[in-house]
């Protein structure tokens, strides 16, 4: 018996090593070599994230389907990791992010009982319309708004956060062919004309020097964004306008400088008249639904409530900042510990 039992586990070792030889060999002869790193999915779509190279030369075009739905990987970015762990990869950009929208439907029964005798119903449903809560003002317009008047009015226009950082962003500049365009990051580059803290932007421009400010994805970094929106005011001239774009719901990125999330509410009161500002439009825009991994009953119906990626804000400067009501002397070195600073590079 135990000569058996020893002749399987010889066996099962054969052949767990002739699968593996021929996983090696399988992956030597291919081609195209490609990893999907992270995937998620629900009734609308897949998301795929993950590289892909070809041993023979660059990759022209490429694609990835899910059943009978197909879309192009349309843009790659560098995967250095990638390309260091495997020598025959001869493209730095080998990375991709790609999603595949579907609509999944799924064939459901309800059953019950009735006097003792158990009837059913079966159906058919699928992904179910976004849900906008009563008074919904969409703001996914107001970034185009902005643009057209800065370009019509010729004005002086400063870009708040102007640092090209994620992978497939560009700059903003050439969206301001009739402005005077001038970019200001916390960190240079070629976007960037200026550099220094936003909490202090007075100090590096003249008091009433631009006639538009704006932002985009940027104030959720800031530690103290209610002193910013007074660094604003006191850089924009009378009537000036300004727009500001940020998140509601959003994964932590730039971390640890990943501070708050508002509501288009939120936007308006640090934008308020009591800061010299008056609101022209603020909305919610990036329909989202909030799936927990791990529900309690208390939140079961989370899914079917309302909510939003992003939030946007478009204002116009009334009047100047009180000094005597509004005082902030703090510096973000003080409230911050000191090993505490804004990432340099993108986080990957």
């Amino acid at each position: 018996m135990l000569a058996r039992a020893r002749a399987r586990i010889r066996e099962t070792l054969g052949l767990a090593l002739n699968t593996a030889q021929r996983v090696r060999r399988a992956l030597a002869e291919e081609s195209l070599v490609a990893v999907i790193e992270h995937s998620w999915s629900d009734d609308y779509g897949v998301g795929l994230q993950g590289w892909a190279f070809s041993k023979d030369g660059s990759i022209d075009e490429a694609e990835i389907s899910v059943g009978d739905t197909r879309v192009p990987i349309a843009e790659w970015h560098p995967r250095p990791d990638v390309c260091n762990a495997y020598p025959r990869c001869q493209t730095r950009d080998c990375g991709f992010s790609v999603y595949l929208p579907r609509m999944v439907p799924h064939r459901i029964r309800i059953t019950a009982e009735v006097r003792g005798r158990r009837i059913a119903a079966d159906m058919t449903v699928g992904a179910t319309p976004r849900l906008m809560p009563n008074g919904f003002v969409d703001g996914g317009g107001l970034f185009n708004e902005f643009i057209a008047l800065a370009n019509d009015n010729n004005m002086r226009v400063l870009e708040i956060g102007s640092r090209v950082v994620s992978p497939g962003s560009r700059s903003k500049r050439e969206l301001f062919p009739g402005a005077c365009y001038v970019g200001f990051d916390y960190y240079r580059d070629d976007n960037t004309d200026l550099v220094g803290d936003a909490h202090r932007l007075s100090e590096y421009v003249g008091e009433g020097e631009f006639d538009a400010v704006f932002s985009d994805s940027v104030f959720e970094h800031l530690a103290m964004p209610w002193v910013v929106a007074m660094e604003i005011n006191r850089v924009l001239a009378p009537g000036g306008i300004t727009f500001h774009s940020s998140h509601f719901a959003w994964p932590l990125h730039e971390v640890p400088w990943d501070f708050w999330r508002f509501s288009d509410e939120g936007l308006k009161v640090l934008f308020s008249n009591a800061l010299g500002f008056a609101t022209r439009k603020a909305g919610m825009l990036f329909p989202v639904r909030i799936h927990p991994d791990e529900v309690v009953p208390e939140q079961r119906m989370l899914p079917l409530h309302p909510a939003f990626g992003g939030v946007a804000i478009l204002a116009e400067k009334v009047a100047e900042v009180d000094e005597d009501r509004f005082r902030w002397r703090t510096s973000i070195d003080e409230i911050l510990p000191p090993t505490s600073r804004y990432p340099s590079r993108p986080q990957p």
